[in-house]
């Protein structure tokens, strides 16, 4: 049987740029850490459950190096932190839906599944080749091909 609470603490971090003088949001995750007091099956783990950007970083060329740097420096802080497991929500918005900025520009393209799948799984790679992450996997081959094999 579970227990009656999970002790979480959610946390938002954001990167900001000046662009013309102006300080401009433009990265943002939600995260939320499940500690040592935490009981199992939650104990020592991370979910990543939002993550969204605008597409002014400048230079441009450099946008998609600085957000994987973002998140994979949590991932090193976390995991020094004594964390053991992250997950994160690899998932794109629906049409119309926004994750954590209430409006994206209009020429601003939503990533589809196959992309946005690349996109974590190149930054979870590096991640990888740096001694970071020591496994990657996902939710399918985890926890549901087994009892699909049945």
């Amino acid at each position: 049987h579970y227990p009656s609470e999970f002790p979480v603490r959610s946390k938002c971090v954001v990167l900001f740029q000046e662009i013309d003088g102006v300080d401009v949001i433009l990265f943002g995750m939600y995260v939320y850490e499940y500690g040592h007091d935490c009981p199992q099956p939650n104990q020592r783990r991370v979910y990543v459950s939002y993550l969204d950007s605008i597409h002014y970083f400048r230079p441009r060329k450099y946008r998609t190096l600085v957000y994987h740097e973002m998140l994979i420096a949590y991932l090193a802080h976390v995991k020094q932190r004594g964390f053991h497991t992250a997950h994160l929500w690899a998932c794109p918005p629906c049409k119309g839906d926004d994750y954590i900025f209430f409006c994206h520009p209009e020429d601003q393209k939503t990533p589809k599944d196959d992309r946005l799948r690349y996109w974590y799984i190149s930054l979870l790679e590096k991640a990888k080749t740096e001694g970071i992450v020591t496994r990657i996997t996902n939710l399918w081959d985890e926890y549901l091909k087994k009892d699909a094999d049945v």
